[in-house]
């Protein structure tokens, strides 16, 4: 099972604890804590359909475990994984392979794709980009924004930058020195994606290395599947939507006699009736259905 932080895998003494920055600034806003969270990686297990509603609901499992993560993903997109994972040969590029095409032809890659919050019964995704420091930016400009949040006045690293012919206003989200580089990951919340900047210590010159753009989560699994990239998923996620099958009945295990990561999890009255839907899926399958890996 591999376990993420942040932006890279976590190994043995290592810490997710961020490093570097000056320590004048407490670093705000709405990224701050999400770094914090683990992420699990999961494998397309299977695509159903629902027989209450007759919806698609893509089948996420946690590799090494019986945990599994139901999506409702429209036909569309239920149909362009399912050919992706059946090999089906198709005269036409669908818009999942156009979208390949393109990251292709720019010069970048897929690193992940992660399934990063739950809100009011509605997933949401994000496509982890390694342009490999091919883009230079310029007109990198750094300051300091004051806001008022709760009565209370914050500061902000802010990152003001030129990139091709557009002018982005970025919040630090985090900072580290590698290889004598600078690293800043940063939020661009007009255009809503995050970009990690890296700039030589001595000549000062800014490169993009990472882009993680937002994206539905079916969307990003169609485009993972293309380019084996893997899925992971914020534990948090999981906590509010994952199901462990009990092995001899094969339904979902109630919060009482769950183990593991799942065990002594308390999830508020709204948020179980937010999820009862996934969970009237399960009551409809059993575990010998999912070893079959029918889509």
């Amino acid at each position: 099972m591999s376990i993420l932080w942040g932006s890279g895998v976590l190994e043995s003494g290592s810490s997710p604890v961020d490093s570097g920055g000056s320590g004048d600034v407490e670093l705000g806003g709405m990224y701050e804590e999400e770094r914090r969270f683990a992420m699990i990686e999961m494998i397309v297990d299977s695509i159903r359909v629902s027989m209450m509603n007759y919806q698609r609901v893509v089948i996420l499992k946690e590799e090494m475990t019986d945990r599994y993560l139901p999506i409702w993903i429209g036909s569309a997109e239920a149909d362009a994984i399912a050919v992706k994972l059946q090999g089906v040969a198709i005269s036409r590029p669908l818009t999942h392979d156009l979208l390949n095409s393109i990251v292709d032809a720019l010069g970048a890659t897929v690193n992940s794709i992660i399934v990063s919050d739950l809100k009011n019964d509605t997933f949401f995704a994000k496509i982890v980009l390694n342009v490999g420091q091919r883009h230079s930016v310029s007109e990198v400009r750094e300051y300091i924004d004051t806001r008022v949040e709760d009565g209370v006045e914050r500061e902000y690293k802010m990152i003001s930058l030129l990139w091709g012919v557009n002018d982005y206003q970025l919040e630090v989200i985090r900072e580290w020195q590698e290889s004598g580089r600078r690293f800043v990951r940063a939020l661009e919340q007009k255009y809503n994606f995050v970009a990690e900047l890296s700039c030589d210590g001595e000549e000062l010159v800014w490169s993009i290395g990472e882009l993680e753009i937002d994206s539905r989560p079916s969307d990003a699994i169609a485009l993972a599947v293309r380019v084996e990239a893997p899925i992971y998923v914020e534990e948090v996620v999981l906590d509010k939507a994952g199901i462990v099958l009990d092995k001899e009945t094969g339904k979902p295990v109630s919060e009482e006699k769950g183990e593991g990561k799942t065990a002594g999890k308390k999830v508020s009255e709204e948020e179980i009736k937010g999820m009862s839907a996934f969970r009237d899926f399960f009551d409809t399958l059993d575990l010998d259905d999912f070893d079959k890996r029918k889509s």
